[in-house]
């Protein structure tokens, strides 16, 4: 019995739509796509290939579409730069074990040689309480699906605009503390939580933080410079209490992102300690606040 659960990116904005799918492990590659396609809103008239890591078309192995894959054999294999497979009969558990996948490593995935979507996938968790022949399921979600798969995507990360007051008053820069503090003061602010703080010759200054509204939260970080939403956590029939409990767990999660990007880009693996040394500042704050038990 197991089964992976997988986090799909879209590559060009990784923090706005992503999909979790919990998929058994004698399950299809092809199986795996037919289940990511609808839930991003793409159809499933176009060739794809599944790839390592985040290589796309410089992926040293390939798992193509069953359709590409009868074509290829066709082809000279001494033109060949790269090993394929075809995705309708490799299984996720062949997968996993050919290209020796571990926790927080990746895949890639391209759809539609023309527009070029893609998507990664973080291999997030092996389930081995769950049979090996689970259909794919969404588990968790974020973002909603592409709404016009013919408008070619961006190739870089549109912003959101920060909410007021943050929009006039954030410089691009890291922002004093004690000035997030001040922001509760407004009628529209709930709480402000500083999630990373440096101390300076100046005091204390935050890069990352939650703020509260009555109906809707936020965790942004300070990409130096300029600020970004990188989890919104909706409000609407929500207690202040339990809006303030999801955006905490919000921070949290992006916590563990952040430490699986660092991994990903300097080879190291980042366990649960080294995320939750991240959450100091979190749990300090909730405390402060009377909230030690979210």
């Amino acid at each position: 019995m197991t089964a992976y659960r997988f986090r799909i990116k879209f590559d060009p904005d990784p923090t706005s739509l992503w999909r979790d799918i919990v998929v058994g492990a004698d399950r299809t590659i092809t199986e795996l796509q037919s289940s990511i396609n609808p839930a991003v809103g793409l159809d499933q008239g176009h060739l794809w290939f599944v790839g390592e890591d985040e290589g796309y078309w410089d992926s040293a192995v390939k798992y193509q579409c069953p359709q590409e894959y009868e074509e290829s054999l066709s082809g000279d294999p001494l033109l060949r730069t790269e090993r394929i497979e075809n995705a309708g009969d490799v299984t996720i558990g062949e997968m996993t074990r050919q290209l020796g996948l571990e926790q927080y490593d990746r895949i890639c995935y391209l759809y539609d040689y023309g527009d070029e979507w893609r998507f990664y996938a973080i291999l997030k968790e092996v389930l081995s309480d769950e049979p090996s022949d689970k259909e794919p399921a969404i588990v968790k979600e974020k973002g909603d699906p592409i709404n016009d798969q013919h408008d070619p995507p961006e190739t870089g990360e549109s912003d959101p605009p920060l909410p007021e007051p943050l929009y006039s008053v954030l410089p691009e820069t890291a922002v004093p503390v004690a000035d997030l503090r001040g922001l509760e003061e407004r009628d529209r602010v709930v709480h402000v939580i500083p999630l990373l703080s440096l101390e300076t010759g100046f005091g204390a200054v935050c890069e990352r933080f939650a703020i509260q509204f009555e109906d809707t939260g936020y965790v942004i970080e300070n990409f130096q410079p300029g600020w970004q939403i990188v989890e919104e956590v909706d409000g609407v029939d929500k207690t202040e209490e339990e809006l303030l409990a999801a955006l905490a767990d919000a921070a949290r999660e992006w916590h563990a992102e952040i430490a699986e990007i660092s991994g990903a880009v300097t080879g190291q693996h980042f366990d649960d300690e080294t995320v939750e040394a991240m959450h100091v500042e979190l749990e300090a704050e909730l405390e402060r606040k009377g909230y030690d038990h979210l």
